[in-house]
């Protein structure tokens, strides 16, 4: 997959020096992970930013994501390399894997490739998608006739992160919104809402990936559910601390380890300059907040040394 994606210049000899033996971290999760937006912000690529500023260690991100497309040639996978200027044996190279609007179940399909690259550190970061309160009709499929067939997707109502910068667009975009918000909180009053998978299937799936990647012999990290504003996401706010609790529970038997990195951040009124109008996706200064948390949780050593485990 490297070789497909390379373009001429320094990126050719990626391939094979990742082949070697270089340092992988991979990440798994959705759009949180992922980012959103044309530059896909997120805490992973603003970790690739502050490790090249705070080490002399090459460090590299590796964007991938499944892609489904029909054409005259079959692609299943779409990517994005940041090289570092320079490439050696003993660089870190970060495997962003997460890709929005798919949950946990789709994290087993990159096991094998998790496996070649023989990571020492996997970072998990599941449960936002899964778990946020919307609508009962999602789950029952019984949508009052009012409501568009086109906002019927789990995730078409919910709030936009951003609005075009382009007044025309901003303007229907705006709009549109109000309108969405408004039929979402009122379905929620109308019904008791449900979450996109029941916590107990979350657990079942979260327990089975860190079993398969703690075999592969790395260390695990599974990181707590961000903050979720109450108005916007009804619900939502109590049962991502239950979410969390079962995540930590599940970390501790399974010997991951479980960083509640919420915790972490400003309790007062800057963590709303932290995240997207959605008060749900981290903005610029979420990622690079949340990435700094993160550096300093792992412990990072880029020098040849082994991570320092962290006392909980």
């Amino acid at each position: 997959m490297v070789s497909v994606l390379a373009r001429p210049s320094s990126v050719s000899g990626a391939a094979e020096i990742v082949a070697r033996n270089s340092r992988n971290w991979v990440f798994l999760g959705d759009s949180l992970t992922e980012g959103v937006g044309s530059k896909r912000i997120s805490h992973v690529a603003e970790l690739v930013s502050q490790l090249r500023s705070a080490s002399d260690v090459n460090v590299h991100e590796f964007r991938l994501r499944p892609l489904d497309m029909n054409g005259d040639i079959e692609f299943n996978v779409a990517g994005f390399m940041n090289i570092d200027e320079q490439q050696n044996s003993s660089d870190v190279w970060l495997w962003n894997l997460a890709c929005e609007g798919q949950t946990i179940e789709s994290d087993f399909g990159w096991l094998p490739l998790i496996s070649a690259l023989r990571p020492e550190l996997v970072v998990v970061f599941r449960g936002s998608l899964e778990s946020i309160i919307r609508p009962a009709m999602l789950r029952d499929g019984v949508w009052p006739w009012w409501v568009p067939q086109a906002w019927r997707g789990y995730a078409a109502m919910d709030p936009r992160c951003y609005f075009s910068t382009t007044w025309w667009r901003k303007a229907k975009q705006r709009s549109l919104d109000a309108l969405k918000q408004k039929a979402r909180l009122r379905l929620l009053k109308v019904s008791p809402g449900k979450p996109l998978m029941d916590l107990e299937l979350l657990a079942r799936h979260q327990t089975e990936l860190l079993r398969q990647l703690r075999a592969l012999g790395a260390r695990v990290l599974v990181l707590g559910l961000l903050p979720v504003d109450q108005a916007r996401f009804p619900g939502s706010t109590e049962h991502f601390k239950s979410v969390n609790a079962r995540l930590e529970g599940i970390a501790r038997i399974e010997g991951a380890e479980f960083f509640d990195w919420a915790s972490m951040l400003p309790t007062n009124g800057e963590q709303g300059e932290l995240f997207y109008r959605d008060s749900f996706h981290p903005n610029a200064a979420g990622a690079g907040a949340l990435a700094n948390i993160l550096r300093n949780f792992v412990g990072v050593a880029l020098c040849g040394h082994p991570f320092r485990r962290v006392n909980r």
